[in-house]
Parts: structure tokens; C-alpha cells; sequence
């Protein structure tokens, strides 16, 4: 279904960006009183034959030379909790002449499933080429639980160790000869829930911490964070939320978090998810998320 192997690069007409800049740098050239405006075209051209031609070449070309050299991980099993879903972001107001104040807003699909007990997390066409799976035909591939899935993939440095998948094969069954597995169980609430031996008040507190996570409720979780709140060399107080929000609870986490299975450490608990330890201390007024830190060994 899809074989970066065997995808040749097809976006050479994003090429008519660079030559339009190009065409417009001579034109400068010849015609312009001032130097500067054919140097700043110049650049601008430059520019954006990086952006949209030699960045993209040079994506599909690792990616390809990884399918090809077999330097991946293959993975077999049933699919187990598909979500694909759709988030905007507000990105401003703008006004025309004439025209009242309206919003601006940024639409981002994400995808997440597990094949077996691996899961896969992505933004539809969010790499710079095509040659890994993102499901940005259109229409997508239906993907849905209970389909047998066989995936190689390699974890991209370029992009935070994200799994990015070189060759998918899907069927509605498993194959003739295949040694069924059993579905992987994504839980939809916390294993706290299901007899674990966490201890009763932390046992509720990651109930209701990851419920709200599951579900996008941001208002849920920001009274359930220490404040002030140590992130990337800043101390962050209660009204940065937003940014904290955006930060470590980003869509593509947010089942990962939901999911997880807490683990004691001292007198404190942590999950990883992405390479990440959320780590959850007991305060005055309970337990709150106290700790984020990147997790060398989980990323390896």
C-alpha cells in the first residue's frame, strides 16, 4: 500500500516557486535603480528553493535510502486504538480596508494507532516529503481497529525519535499462515483504574489527571500542575498555563499520557511517553504534576 523503496520524488513542481523568484531577481536586475531589490529577490529565491525543493529531496532521499539499505523495524499485528482527528489554532485577526475584523485560524490532523503494542503517532503531511505514511491522500486510507497491519519504520532523529513509517501493508484479516495475536488493549482509562497497587489518593488523583489529558480538558489539568513549574530553563506561574499547555500536552502525546501505566520512584511517580518523564510529587494541597524532564534511555 505504501513502499518508500519504491516512491520516486514527485514534488519537482514545487520548482516553479524558485523559478518564479529567479525570473523575478533578472527582472530586477535589469530594471531596478537600486541594487538592493535584486538582492533581496535573489534571496528570497534562495529561500524558497530550500524550503520547497531541497529540504523535501532531502527528506525523501534518507527516507528512501533507509527503506531501501532495510535499516528499519518491522512491526505485525492488529490495529488497536485509531484516532484521527482535527485541531485549529488560533492565528490572529486581520482586518482589510473595508472589511471588519475577522479570525485567522491554522487546521492541524493528527493520526495515532497502535500496530500489536506499537504505536504511531503523526501529523497528516507533516514531514517535508511524502516518502514516509502520513495518510495524506485524499481520500485517507481507512484505518480502523481490528485490521491486520504490517509496518516497517525507522525512529527519525531529524524529528524527535518520531516513528516514521517506510512501508505499511493493511488487510481486514490477518494472512493465511499468519500466527494470530491477540489485540493490544489500549486502555481509555488508566490501569490505577483496574485493580492496580498504586496507593488510593494517587490512585484518584492520575484517574481524574488522565481523564482530563484523554479528553483535551486543558481547564481540568492546570489546576492539577505545581506551580511555579520548571520548563526549558524558565519558571513558569500559574497564568503561563497556555504555554505549558501547547508544550507538554501536545495532541499527538495526549493518548500516550492517557495510556500510561505510572511508575514509583522514591516517594514520587512518573510515566514516559516520547522520550519524556512527567514526574508527579505529593504537595500540600496533593499530588501535582511537579516534573518534566527529557529521558536519554527512553529516547534511545
Amino acid at each position: 500500500m505504501h513502499d518508500a523503496g519504491a516512491m520516486p520524488f514527485d514534488q519537482w513542481v514545487m520548482l516553479a516557486f524558485p523559478l518564479a523568484g529567479i525570473a523575478l531577481t533578472l527582472w530586477l536586475w535589469k530594471t531596478a535603480e537600486r541594487r538592493l531589490w535584486w538582492k533581496l529577490a535573489a534571496g528570497f529565491a534562495l529561500f524558497l528553493g530550500l524550503l520547497t525543493v531541497a529540504l523535501p529531496y532531502a527528506d525523501h532521499d534518507r527516507v528512501q535510502a533507509r527503506a531501501i539499505a532495510g535499516e528499519v523495524t518491522t512491526v505485525e499485528g492488529p490495529i488497536n486504538g485509531h484516532r484521527r482527528w482535527t485541531e485549529r489554532s488560533f492565528a490572529g485577526s486581520s482586518r482589510g480596508v473595508g472589511v471588519t475584523n475577522f479570525d485567522r485560524y491554522n487546521k492541524t490532523t493528527y493520526e495515532y494507532f497502535y500496530i500489536g503494542d506499537t504505536p504511531f503517532t503523526f501529523i497528516v503531511g507533516g514531514y517535508p516529503s511524502h516518502a514516509s505514511f502520513t495518510n495524506a491522500a485524499d481520500p485517507p486510507v481507512a484505518i480502523a481497529d481490528g485490521m491486520w497491519a504490517r509496518a516497517k519504520f525507522f525512529r527519525d532523529d531529524w524529528y524527535n525519535d518520531e516513528r516514521r513509517i517506510t512501508r505499511l501493508e493493511l488487510a481486514p484479516a490477518p494472512p493465511a499462515g499468519a500466527r494470530p495475536l491477540s489485540p493490544v488493549s489500549v486502555p481509555q482509562a488508566p490501569p490505577a483504574k483496574a485493580g492496580s497497587n498504586l496507593p488510593p489518593d494517587f490512585a484518584a488523583f492520575w484517574e481524574g489527571f488522565a481523564a482530563a489529558v484523554g479528553r483535551g480538558n486543558a481547564a481540568a489539568v492546570r489546576p492539577l500542575v505545581a506551580f511555579p513549574f520548571h520548563f526549558d530553563s524558565h519558571e513558569l506561574d500559574a497564568d503561563e498555563f497556555d504555554s505549558l499547555w501547547m508544550s507538554l500536552f501536545a495532541a499527538p502525546l495526549r493518548p500516550c499520557i492517557a495510556a500510561a501505566a505510572p511508575v514509583r520512584e522514591g516517594d514520587r511517580y512518573v510515566i514516559f511517553c516520547a522520550g519524556y518523564g512527567y514526574y508527579f510529587a505529593k504537595t500540600a494541597s496533593g499530588w501535582k504534576l511537579a516534573e518534566f524532564l527529557a529521558d536519554g534511555e527512553a529516547m534511545q
